[in-house]
């Protein structure tokens, strides 16, 4: 037995639920300026508007979802007290405010307090990087699990130290000329919110499922090239060629797919008879990791195969000093294009995050409640789960094959049942927050030793 099995008594902090609650509001916002505004997703330009959106999905989704999943999960799932609970506010608070400024600066782009949001979200970053770590430190065995939760806090720390994307000027002077911006956005998303999404689904899923939290050797494996290929890729992604970063796509979908089957594996190793649809949820954003990358690499195929050769004139990348308001679009604004980062987004990183907060959600669901109660609260729950999942699944169908074909009324339709979907989840998670707490369920306490 060790420390890092769950310990069941520890209560959930409410620094985690505020962070958890803010992801689904600014969720629900992103999806709202989607449907306001769908045509940013057609343009030649990098629009105020885009710029906003991007703020939003990254730093008011992304990355609240990941500092609340993993401060939830590191004394429900790891039994390990946070080191500071207090500091969560602090990083809250750190984070808002650069937030905001962020995302007035994308309207306002001379306003003189613009650099303070990338400084304050730098600041909240430290504070989620050393309360972790310390809390960390409990472990007396670490597995691929807190592997995964370790490897978020250096890609965030090198994402948060290259500053706010698509800034007019690079972070240091080796990125002069670059395509920084999509080094930065391969960071996050796959660095830090997809490997959010592996670490904590491999903690958290078992306790969902009545399994054991042990993992096979190959989450390692698969951690180590998975990750590997992260760093290719930003690299690839920052100077290219593109060639190249058909190759470090492809470490990655090798490392993604190593994963899956070791995930499959645990699945099957559990003893509840039924998944709940937050479980079903995160099973199909687990396969969708692979799916992004497989959506990139078809997008570099197709970029190879209809952009001939060019003089070197014509072939220079946009320089940094250029405006990205309003002016040409750099090579890549999500990894290559809009299609890409919406596939990476909307498709794996949201319904992977919204459904580990949920099953975060469900372990403090009260033993004390009569069994008959509990079902049916529990049947109730699963049906709002699956209508909206519907609902988010349909919307991001037509909003990716919409954007990828320029048909912009599909785009509009599809951002309404996004706004529906997203609107249901933070409905779910309210829900759920209005139950009693306390200990978990029998069977979820048993579920926990390794």
């Amino acid at each position: 037995m060790n420390k890092s099995e769950s310990n069941p008594s520890i209560p959930c902090n409410a620094g985690a639920v505020v962070f958890a609650v803010s992801a689904l509001v600014f969720l629900a916002l992103g999806c709202l300026m989607l449907a306001v505004r769908p045509g940013f997703l057609l343009e030649q330009t990098l629009t105020q508007h885009a710029q906003a959106w991007v703020q939003v999905m990254v730093f008011g989704f992304g990355l609240p979802a990941v500092f609340g999943a993993v401060y939830w999960a590191l004394p429900r799932a790891f039994g390990l007290p946070l080191f500071s609970s207090q500091s969560v506010f602090l990083h809250y608070g750190f984070h808002m405010a650069g937030l905001l400024i962020a995302i007035v600066a994308s309207f306002v782009p001379d306003m003189p307090q613009s650099t303070m949001g990338a400084t304050f979200l730098a600041c909240g970053g430290v504070v989620f990087i050393v309360n972790v770590a310390m809390s960390l430190r409990g472990l007396e065995r670490p597995d691929a699990g807190s592997a995964f939760v370790s490897t978020i806090m250096v890609w965030l720390a090198a994402a948060l130290f290259l500053g706010l994307p698509f800034a007019s000027t690079a972070p240091l002077p080796m990125f002069g000329g670059t395509n920084w911006s999509a080094g930065w956005l391969v960071f996050v998303i796959s660095g830090v919110l997809f490997n959010a999404v592996l670490g904590l689904a491999l903690r958290i899923t078992p306790l969902a499922i009545g399994g054991e939290a042990s993992q096979s050797p190959a989450a390692w494996y698969a951690l180590a090239i998975a990750n590997l290929g992260v760093a290719w890729m930003f690299a690839a992604a920052t100077f290219g060629p593109l060639p190249f970063l058909l190759i470090c796509t492809s470490v990655f979908l090798v490392g993604s797919l190593i994963f899956l089957g070791s995930f499959w594996s645990l699945l099957q190793a559990g003893t509840s008879p039924v998944l709940g649809w937050d479980t079903k949820i995160l099973v199909a954003a687990v396969w969708m990791i692979p799916g992004s990358a497989v959506v990139l690499l078809y997008d570099v195929w197709e970029r190879l195969g209809l952009q001939p050769p060019v003089d070197a004139a014509a072939a220079a990348p946009i320089p940094a000093a250029a405006p990205v308001v309003e002016g040409p679009v750099p090579i890549a604004i999500m990894a290559l294009d809009w299609t890409v980062g919406l596939t990476a987004i909307l498709a794996a990183a949201v319904p992977g995050l919204v459904a580990v907060i949920l099953q975060l959600q469900k372990l403090q669901t009260s033993a004390a409640v009569e069994d008959a109660e509990l079902g049916t609260r529990e049947r109730v729950a699963d049906q709002l789960v699956l209508a909206s999942f519907f609902n988010y699944a349909v919307g991001v169908m037509l909003v990716v094959v919409g954007a990828w074909g320029s048909e912009a009324q599909m785009l509009s339709l599809g951002a309404v049942f996004l706004v529906v979907g997203s609107l249901g989840f933070l409905g779910i998670f309210l829900y759920h927050l209005l139950q009693p707490a306390g200990a978990p369920a029998p069977r979820q306490a048993e579920a926990v030793a390794s």
